[in-house]
């Protein structure tokens, strides 16, 4: 496996609509009533405006060169990249915009070519008539994805399609793993289970952590858990730990029977003075050799001053 693994991370994300039908527009709000990172205009020169103004500050930028990684090669250390949860900006960034073809002034292929460095999804929207203008512009590679109003399955697709952007946008942010460490969340397997997860306890975002080599998880109301996984030389690096540190025999015993799997949050591994473990019942994943995953909730998290969740966000938007 390589030694260098992009790390999951996901978070809510703008989206932008625009649509000249107050009507159309209206009907969309409907079917996202909870998505606070949505944004509908009818005004092409709004929509512009906010696109230009929120724009993907981390896109196109690569952590393998440049001052971030010189600053790297100076530290050390296990990750590389910037830090998501440091960055209060990210849940206004675009990462798709719904455009309708059909609109006066500018048609809708001409307001997506006529912006400049918008690095996110591009969704056209399109009636029965104009359609050959869609599959022209999708060849062209003007547009990412084409709906017709009229498709009795719009809406579904449209949701689904957004759903892949964000996970596209947020993939290329965050930190990745150097020298193994974190390799395990690579896996497909591992991926999986944690995208069960998600949809399972409503999580909202979630962040790898370098320091913990695990994934801090939100729901949409700031409640905290751990997710980790570990593979066959975590356990093996895990057990060893809490044997040079001096810690019981019964905590390696329960760790080598992959009976239990320790939360050390908010350290990585276990320190001598631990007066309780918190822990979880450890799963296997599915078509690996040795690799199992945990997911525990966590009380009174704390957080750095810069990091903000989602939850903490949405109530800094609300009007005093």
């Amino acid at each position: 496996m390589s030694s260098i693994v992009r790390q999951p991370v996901f978070y809510p994300v703008s989206v932008v609509f625009l649509d000249d039908s107050v009507d159309f527009l209206h009907a969309l709000r409907g079917f996202f009533p909870n998505a606070s990172t949505h944004h509908f205009f009818t005004s092409q020169a709004e929509a512009r405006a906010f696109v230009e103004a929120h724009g993907a500050g981390g896109a196109g930028r690569s952590p393998m060169s440049g001052a971030v990684w010189s600053e790297f090669e100076k530290r050390g250390g296990n990750a590389l990249g910037q830090d998501a949860m440091a960055d209060a900006n990210r849940f206004s960034e675009v990462a798709a915009l719904v455009v309708d073809y059909d609109m006066p002034g500018q048609d809708g292929l001409e307001f997506l070519a006529s912006l400049k460095d918008a690095n996110c999804t591009r969704i056209l929207l399109t009636g029965t008539a104009n359609e050959s203008h869609a599959v022209d512009a999708f060849n062209a590679g003007l547009i990412d994805f084409y709906l017709k109003k009229t498709d009795p399955g719009m809406t579904r697709k449209l949701a689904q399609a957004l759903a892949n952007a964000q996970r596209k946008f947020c993939a290329v942010r965050g930190h990745i793993g150097v020298h193994g460490v974190g390799a395990a969340y690579a896996g497909r397997g591992t991926a999986e289970e944690l995208e069960a997860l998600v949809q399972r306890e409503r999580i909202v975002e979630y962040y790898w952590r370098p320091e913990q080599n695990a994934v801090l998880t939100f729901d949409a109301a700031g409640n905290a858990g751990v997710f980790l996984a570990w593979d066959a030389h975590d356990w093996a690096a895990q057990c060893d730990v809490v044997t040079d540190e001096g810690g019981p025999a019964a905590l390696r015993e329960e760790m080598e029977g992959r009976r239990i799997m320790p939360v050390f949050w908010p350290g990585e591994a276990y320190r001598p003075g631990m007066a309780r473990v918190e822990f979880a019942v450890p799963q296997p994943v599915p078509g690996t050799q040795d690799t199992h995953v945990s997911w525990k909730r966590i009380d009174g998290l704390e957080l750095a001053p810069e990091f903000v969740t989602y939850a903490q966000w949405l109530r800094s938007q609300r009007p005093a």
